[in-house]
């Protein structure tokens, strides 16, 4: 007991300090910059499992939070620091910094702690994705390295409806980690009205005792108008943790996984007094660990719909089905699969 109260004084502390650290720097920032934007997001819900509550919970009630200042330091210098809480950990944590340089028209530089230019998921932002969940596919790329953020430098450039001329997006950089992993990102992609058609290609270098190269690529084409989209995006890359396993083994290192993953979603404009936009979408994933063994894979089914209140306050619904078979099991399991609800406001 005397333990846990120490570890809980121990997050108390941290929090304050963070929050004092921020009251002290955004003042000192306001009178250094030009201006200075903020904009961030609240949300509160519960979370439903399909878990063994006799060895974990099943039901987790939640809130978490994003504050975000962006300061315009001159006509082509800003700044960006991204501060997330939730009650996961109940502390807050300085998820971004970056500073970002627009000396060219076709081209930004962005140096600091940023996404990884691997996937559609990867590089929307949280109060702009439509589910209320990351697919599976997207969290096992986190969790093997291509997705997620690191401090690195990026070039890159977003097509902008202004300059039909130059109808392209595009990113390049070069991270690292603290985990001795260098990785290297390539990513473009093709507008012609509402299509969108995007290549990718990322490789990741660990070095040290279990040094191992890893390559990735992925592909999606998209459509989108003000009333729907849809997208299709696919991915085959290296495993790098599958591979050290298999090489202490004298195995062949170059595993490969593959997916696939669909999204669609509708809006139909109600414009209610209360409500003004409802919007269901599905989500479809398909994954295969190995490739090689396609037959053990997990199948996701994510159906949900964002009721629109107003632009800025939506009530979320979400159910997430997972399907997994492995080759511990000649039958699928639905271990992992959750419905939530949440509220969702940002600013």
């Amino acid at each position: 007991m005397n333990a846990l109260r120490s570890v809980r004084l121990r997050r108390s502390l941290r929090y304050a300090f963070c929050l004092l650290w921020i009251s002290l720097l955004l003042p000192y920032g306001l009178t250094i910059a030009q201006e200075v934007d903020f904009s961030g997001f609240g949300a509160t819900g519960v979370r439903i499992f399909d878990r063994n509550p006799v060895a974990e919970f099943n039901q987790e009630y939640y809130y978490e939070g994003k504050l975000q200042a962006d300061i315009k330091l001159s006509k082509d210098i800003e700044a960006q620091l991204d501060f997330r809480g939730s009650s996961d950990d109940r502390e807050a944590v300085l998820r971004e910094f970056s500073v970002k340089f627009e000396y060219f028209t076709y081209a930004r530089i962005k140096i600091g702690n940023v996404k990884k230019p691997y996937s559609i998921e990867g590089l929307v932002d949280r109060d702009e994705y439509i589910p209320v969940f990351d697919s599976y596919i997207h969290r096992r790329n986190e969790e093997l390295g291509y997705a997620g953020r690191n401090v690195g430098l990026l070039v890159y450039y977003n097509y902008k409806d202004k300059r039909p001329d130059f109808p392209f997006s595009y990113a390049a950089g070069v991270f690292r980690n603290n985990s001795y992993v260098t990785s290297a990102y390539l990513r473009g992609g093709w507008h012609h009205g509402g299509l969108t058609t995007t290549l990718g290609y990322a490789t990741l270098a660990r070095s040290g005792d279990d040094a191992i190269t890893t390559h990735g690529f992925s592909a999606d084409v998209g459509y989108r108008t003000g009333a729907a989209e849809t997208t299709l995006e696919g991915f085959y890359s290296q495993d790098p943790e599958e591979g050290i396993r298999r090489r202490l083994l004298d195995m062949d290192e170059s595993v490969y996984t593959a997916g696939l993953r669909s999204l669609s979603a509708l809006r139909f404009d109600i414009d209610g007094d209360v409500v003004e936009v409802i919007e269901p979408h599905m989500m479809l994933t398909w994954y295969a660990p190995d490739a090689a063994a396609s037959s053990y894979h997990t199948l996701e089914i994510l159906v949900g719909v964002n009721v629109f209140l107003d632009d800025d306050v939506r009530l979320r619904l979400s159910a997430d089905g997972l399907l997994t078979k492995d080759r511990f099991s000649d039958e699928y399991s639905t271990h992992g699969s959750v419905f939530a609800t949440e509220i969702f406001v940002r600013f």
